[in-house]
């Protein structure tokens, strides 16, 4: 009777967060094109709501760095002589990320009822013939799938192909080179979001140099597993390539209907992708306001021309009571980061940080890109999470006083994030890649995936100052 009761309140509790969540997503829309003092306050006062629900049900440190976060933030704002407008202010701060990083999951909806990923796993069983061209597959896929699922696109992969019996080095390294390339570009990703959003940046004027060295990056990661198969020579190769050629031939009926859907699927995200950038040349809106938008309105208007509504609103229902009130951990980051980081600016601290990187660049831009890369990773390595250290970094920032373009900063800082990303046992992606294939987070990033992190560290940092 206790355990009904408990599981009542808590569906609730989970009821009332996804709705104010709801809600908050909704003003979000609203007060872009109705700008009001009370639609300011009333986003303010949902924010701050979500957030304390969600404090409580947050990992513990997220939970931790968050409460720390936000009460530095309160402080500090009350100590320069700011009031509550400026607190709701900064509660608010972050809300367009907060709103991208919620809402995204919404676009993989039409792609989980038309059955695409079960075409990723024909094409994945029957035409990688060996280790080399199945590595390529998925990290090709996940740097496909990566700017439209986000961190999903591994975690739906990885359901889709884990009978297959492929190696856990084999998966680890094909996951992380994927998505440590999907960090550095994509729009629809938290890094690329936050840092052109704080530098004030175009996507159109960073794309080509986010998309270029992602390429690279995929390049020099496919490249290296095949010297590592050829190192390796071996049993491990032979076990792998014989659980691929164990698997079933194909009729040309199958392939003629799969390859029909694989190039849907290619037209879909050519589609999406194509979509935000026509949109933003034509209203000139931010490009976060985009990206949440064509989240919710895509899998809408797909529903609507399909016909499909029944299949759809079940997916939709489980992401409202299911997904939404299980973002803890983002909703705590992204408020608590935004009022920080607004708080300080102006104040002693930001000063000292502002000075250091002046003074560092002033000695060398080299030995400048250098320290915010080591800054970065060592501080995610030890648990800080990536928001909060790009946060107070990058509002520090200023380009010219620096003496570079904001696009380079924004590129060194998408580097140092995906390279954290990969290493910190304690980030998202290092956790999710190393649970699915069952090691510890640090043979996943820094043993099986060292040497390709210390290729992105010096291929980055000459690709940063070439471009500087």
């Amino acid at each position: 009777m206790a355990q009904v009761q408990a599981e009542q309140i808590a569906n609730r509790s989970f009821g009332l967060k996804s709705n104010l969540i709801i809600g908050m997503c909704l003003f979000y829309f609203l007060n872009f094109f109705i700008q009001a003092i009370n639609f300011d306050i009333a986003l303010a006062l949902l924010s701050l709501s979500v957030f304390i629900l969600s404090l409580r049900h947050a990992k513990s440190t997220p939970r931790v760095l968050a409460g720390i976060m936000f009460v530095l933030g309160i402080f500090f704002t009350l100590s320069k002589g700011e009031g509550v407008a400026e607190i709701s202010s900064g509660i608010t701060m972050n809300l367009p990320l907060l709103v991208l990083v919620l809402l995204v999951p919404l676009l993989s909806i039409p792609l989980k009822v038309r059955g695409y990923f079960k075409t990723v796993r024909f094409f994945l069983e029957n035409m990688a013939v060996d280790t080399k061209k199945i590595f390529g597959s998925i990290s090709f896929f996940i740097f496909c799938m990566g700017p439209v699922l986000n961190l999903g696109s591994i975690r739906v992969l990885h359901e889709t192909i884990k009978d297959i019996k492929l190696s856990s080095v084999l998966l680890a390294k094909s996951y992380l080179v994927g998505f440590s390339t999907v960090i550095l570009w994509s729009p629809y990703f938290a890094s690329v979001a936050l840092v052109l959003y704080y530098l004030e940046v175009p996507f159109a004027n960073y794309v080509p140099l986010g998309l270029t060295m992602a390429v690279i990056q995929m390049i020099i990661g496919n490249l290296l597993f095949r010297f590592y198969s050829r190192a390796k020579g071996t049993e491990q190769g032979k076990q792998e390539e014989a659980a691929i050629t164990e698997l079933k031939e194909v009729n040309s009926r199958q392939n003629s209907i799969h390859k029909k859907k694989l190039w849907s699927l290619i037209g879909i995200i050519t589609l999406l992708m194509g979509s935000i950038f026509l949109l933003e040349y034509i209203t000139k809106w931010p490009m976060m306001l985009l990206v949440s938008a064509v989240s919710v309105g895509y899998p809408l208007l797909w529903s609507l021309v399909t016909r499909q509504w029944k299949s759809v609103e079940k997916h939709f229902i489980e992401f409202k009571d299911r997904s939404l009130p299980r973002m803890n951990n983002e909703v705590v980051l992204f408020i608590s980061a935004g009022l920080f980081g607004k708080a300080l600016q102006g104040t002693i601290i930001a000063a000292f940080i502002r000075k250091f990187l002046n003074h560092i660049a002033s000695m060398s831009f080299l030995l400048f890109i250098l320290a915010v890369m080591g800054i970065i990773v060592s501080l995610c390595f030890i648990g800080i999470h990536q928001i909060v250290v790009v946060t107070a970094l990058v509002t520090q920032m200023d380009a010219s006083f620096i003496g570079t373009t904001p696009e380079v900063l924004a590129l060194l800082i998408m580097i140092s994030w995906s390279m954290a990303a990969v290493l910190s046992p304690v980030n998202p992606l290092n956790l999710l890649v190393s649970g699915s294939v069952k090691h510890s987070g640090m043979d996943v990033g820094f043993k099986w995936n060292g040497i390709y992190l210390l290729s992105m560290f010096v291929i980055g940092t000459i690709f940063v100052y070439a471009v500087h």
